[in-house]
């Protein structure tokens, strides 16, 4: 936001309204028109109300700090909040001098040539400062601005009202006056409801219903996002604030779930851009596969940094349903036998509370294996690249083995084999062929360690 542009203009808008005010001061002393007066306080009003603008539009460019970690911005809404009570008192005070002068006929009212004048000239003028501090608060995103805008809006109202009760009083209608004056008023209570409405709504964090159903549509598509549980938003000045709480799956890594909340940041830029967003992920409550819960269980025991081979039996047991689990866990390799025991023990105590009673668990606790020092030795053992590529294409479903990579650590050698693959099988279906053909290589080349087929589609 353009705060030295704010600044101008409402420093220009203060000293117009400042010569208006003297000048409506002056005319309505001379005249005893209780019309051209309730337009002085007006514009009297109207400087407080403009100098309050100023000041807000200073303090709203302060960035955050220590004690207000949303920004100043809201300074502009308690800005025009305090319009409207003084909109609201105006009202009340012409109101009551109004009923006052109906039931008073001794009350001489003048309308010179030079008090129509200065009406006419308060109309035009108030019209270009409603139109360029419109545009302003529209540009700069200022809710003072904006209020500032309807309150001169409003004068023009008011100007024309009284300009017509001169009209009238110089017609000889000396009711006019005051009845100009209860219609001033009401134009006046108007404004007053409408510059109210939009600070209050901000100053008690009322959410924007249209941004608020964007932001919820968005974070609920974001990629791996199973569910948007919590939105809330909250706007300050031209800031929009949204915290939001979505699913996601249960064995999401935290790395995983840095993504989805980068993911869902993302979706919601693209429908509220400039919003400041926190996201929170949460495990989703419910999972219908046995095995993912198992993993999420296992998981979240203290000490365990990875959990695979999760096998999920169940069988009957005299009629009772009961289920056998078993997994692999990798901890510290630092940790004694005994300490690798209790560990298997806490795991299996928390997929009992996540699966239910009747549940047998046996868990293998793995070292966590350290980075290994090797050397590539693929050009000096063609024999197994021949053979690795000859059991692939054994396989109906692998149609090629285009590249192969034998490392030796130690006396150990660990393979990575590029197979293409039909792409329109499982992933089931190429993964128990991957199977047979790691077998294979084990039998056929007792030195190799480990095998790793990696899938491409044709």
């Amino acid at each position: 936001m353009d705060k030295q542009r704010g600044r101008r203009i409402a420093t220009w808008a203060l000293g117009v309204t400042c010569g208006l005010a003297v000048t409506k001061v002056a005319v309505g002393l001379a005249t005893s028109s209780l019309a051209v007066l309730s337009q002085a306080l007006d514009s009297l009003i109207d400087v407080v109300a403009i100098g309050l603008v100023f000041v807000a539009i200073r303090v709203a460019a302060r960035p955050a700090d220590e004690s207000h970690h949303y920004g100043h911005a809201k300074a502009e809404n308690l800005v025009a909040f305090t319009q409207t009570l003084l909109l609201g008192a105006i009202a009340a005070g012409l109101v009551i001098e109004a009923i006052r002068r109906l039931g008073n006929d001794e009350i001489a009212v003048d309308a010179p040539w030079y008090a129509l004048a200065l009406l006419v000239g308060s109309a035009v003028v108030d019209g270009l400062r409603a139109r360029w501090l419109m545009s302003a608060s529209r540009d700069l995103s200022s809710d003072a601005l904006r209020a500032g805008a309807l309150n001169f809006a409003t004068d023009i109202g008011t100007a024309l009202v009284a300009l017509l009760s001169l009209v009238a009083v110089r017609a000889g209608a000396a009711w006019a006056d005051p009845v100009g004056a209860l219609v001033v008023s009401a134009f006046v209570a108007v404004a007053a409801v409408r510059l109210g409405k939009r600070s209050i709504d901000v100053l008690m964090d009322r959410a924007p219903q249209a941004r608020l159903h964007a932001i919820e549509a968005a974070a609920a598509g974001a990629p791996g996002v199973s569910e948007a549980r919590r939105v809330r938003v909250r706007e300050t000045g031209n800031q929009l604030f949204a915290d939001v709480t979505v699913a996601a799956g249960r064995t999401a890594s935290l790395e995983r779930a840095h993504d989805i909340a980068e993911g869902v940041e993302k979706e919601i830029a693209r429908v509220a851009p400039g919003t400041d967003v926190v996201v929170h992920v949460e495990p989703a409550p419910e999972s219908s596969s046995l095995v993912e819960r198992v993993q999420a269980a296992a998981s979240r025991t203290e000490g365990v940094h990875e959990v695979h081979n999760v096998l999920v039996h169940a069988f009957d047991d005299a009629g009772t349903n009961k289920l056998h689990v078993t997994l692999h866990a990798k901890a510290a390799p630092r940790l004694s036998v005994a300490e690798a025991h209790d560990l298997a023990d806490k795991i299996e105590a928390q997929v009992v509370e996540e699966l239910g009673t009747g549940v047998r668990v046996d868990a293998h606790i793995e070292p966590l294996e350290q980075t290994m020092h090797g050397r590539r030795v693929t050009e000096s053992r063609p024999d197994i690249v021949r053979s690795i590529e000859q059991l692939a294409l054994q396989e109906p479903d692998m149609l090629d083995c285009h590249e192969v990579i034998v490392v030796q650590t130690g006396e150990v050698l660990t393979v990575v084999a590029h197979v293409r693959g039909r792409s329109d099988i499982s992933l089931a279906k190429l993964h128990d062929a991957a199977d047979r053909v790691e077998k294979a290589i084990l039998a056929e080349h007792p030195e190799i360690g480990r095998v790793l087929i990696h899938f491409e589609p044709a």
